[in-house]
């Protein structure tokens, strides 16, 4: 058994868990500018997660040979790759604890982002209707749509029509 091999495998697995905790940590930061409307903080906080996507692109490659590596080195198959847990049952101790416990925290660390993101976007998606909504009645666009008709949508001929007020770029 090669044990560099498995070094190499673990050595991967903390960085990759490092990249994946530093993106939980952004999704973090991210909700707390996306409630406080920080638009500085989010263009921010939106490049380093673009140039962590980045890296844990690099990170996925290196992850993928490591494992191809340790499951030719275990005389595990190749198509499909073993997944973490089967590796670390067939390394020795204290190798196989170290990744099985990496694989578990992998696990949770996905479904932490999964849910951070999930949340993230409705919170975009409130601020976006705030804000249309404000745009709307700012210019009167959200009468426009009402003036004139009645609620089954025949036209009422006695309401008179508004315009939409024009709002300057100054104000």
């Amino acid at each position: 058994m090669d044990i560099a091999i498995v070094t190499t495998l673990v050595t991967t697995l903390e960085a990759h868990l490092d990249r994946y905790q530093r993106l939980v940590d952004y999704l973090s930061v991210e909700k707390k500018y996306l409630l406080s409307l920080d638009l500085d903080g989010l263009l921010a906080t939106s490049q380093a997660k673009e140039e962590l996507g980045r890296d844990i692109q690099k990170g996925m490659g290196l992850l993928i040979n490591s494992v191809s590596d340790a499951a030719l080195m275990l005389g595990l198959p190749n198509v499909p790759p073993p997944t973490l847990g089967e590796l670390a049952r067939l390394c020795p101790e204290p190798w196989g604890n170290r990744i099985n416990d990496m694989a578990i925290t992998l696990a949770r660390l996905k479904n932490v982002i999964l849910r951070e993101n999930e949340a993230n976007k409705r919170f975009v998606q409130e601020a976006l209707t705030l804000v249309n909504g404000s745009i709307n009645t700012l210019t009167g666009a959200d009468q426009l749509r009402a003036d004139g008709y009645r609620k089954d949508g025949s036209q009422d001929k006695e309401v008179k029509k508004s315009r939409p007020t024009k709002v300057s770029k100054e104000v």
